[in-house]
């Protein structure tokens, strides 16, 4: 669910920082408000950027907006309906299906969240179980927790401006998804800047050997120049990690404890998976060419934050560079 709403204070002091800084990261903005980076960086970009961001405006701006008419479901020529719901019970997203009915011009095309909104409500007769990636019933609202710095590991707040910043491929956000009884997982990989996914299978485990294992192959497929850095959280799976940075010559990141939100394109990635990895599968005898091919699907989309382009025409075109 969307969070709380940038107050009007708040709003100032982004535009104080922004004076005495103009190029000031999004993430040193977002620990000074106890806000997400993504937060700033869309309410500046969308009210006139860093130079010429007015807090009064934006915050008119924002108001506006939460009072404008909005466009009903029900209200959706029956034939756009049926061709979402179809959609949807085929595992793509809200956000992928929009995305293409605005490159095709569609008329009367619902944004995402109606799409969500329509899902959670009934209104198009499919279960938010049946067709989102979380699979879960409800939403839930999002709850904030203290990090807790853990000594002798590089930590993410020393992490270079122009990585934060996504200005150059090649720094990857890695994770694993756990399968039945915690006996299996998928290790999963996402590039920061194309977006573009991977994941490799572990059917020997995911303890720390194991993991490193699954790391090195996956690493090996990546093309040398676009192989810089990865960002991890504390998990003991990545206890070899120093062994990973020498073999391959990349830097490593760790995230704070309980801070998922330091790399969410991961735990967003994750959610996809998990619509055609759910729960309480058996992850330890997937066959690495089924799970390639849903990779394929998932990097075919064309996604929001990338200007409705698809990734894997970008990580395509950072491979020749």
């Amino acid at each position: 669910m969307p969070g709380t709403p940038l107050s009007s204070r708040e709003r100032d002091d982004i535009a104080e920082l922004l004076r005495g800084d103009p190029d000031m990261p999004w993430a040193q903005i977002g620990r000074q408000l106890d806000r997400h980076p993504t937060t700033i960086a869309r309410k500046v970009c969308g009210n006139g950027g860093r130079n010429g961001y007015r807090p009064v405006c934006a915050d008119r701006k924002a108001v506006s907006a939460r009072r404008r008419p909005r466009e009903c479901m029900s209200r959706v020529d029956d034939g756009l309906r049926d061709r979402i719901t179809a959609e949807l019970r085929e595992g793509r997203s809200p956000v992928a299906i929009w995305a293409d009915l605005v490159a095709e011009g569609v008329d009367g095309a619902p944004c995402a969240e109606t799409i969500y909104q329509a899902v959670y409500t009934g209104v198009l007769g499919v279960k938010a179980s049946e067709c989102l990636r979380t699979r879960r019933p409800r939403r839930r609202s999002r709850q904030a927790r203290r990090p807790n710095k853990r000594a002798g590991l590089p930590n993410i707040s020393t992490r270079p401006d122009d990585v934060n910043a996504r200005t150059e491929p090649g720094h990857w956000e890695i994770d694993q998804i756990i399968g039945a009884h915690n006996r299996s997982s998928l290790l999963t990989l996402t590039e920061r800047v194309t977006r573009y996914a991977m994941a490799i299978t572990m059917p020997e485990g995911y303890d720390s050997v194991a993991t490193l294992a699954g790391l090195c192959e996956a690493l090996d497929r990546i093309p040398a120049h676009l192989c810089k850095s990865v960002t991890l959280d504390q998990g003991s799976e990545w206890a070899e990690w120093e062994t990973l940075a020498a073999t391959f010559g990349i830097d490593v990141w760790f995230c704070d404890p309980h801070s998922p939100w330091q790399r969410g394109q991961i735990e967003n990635q994750n959610r996809a998976w998990r619509f055609w990895f759910p729960r309480g599968t058996q992850l330890d005898n997937l066959d690495q060419d089924y799970v390639d091919h849903v990779a394929a699907i998932i990097n075919g989309q064309r996604r929001r934050n990338l200007g409705d382009q698809r990734p894997t025409d970008l990580y395509t075109a950072a491979t020749v560079q």
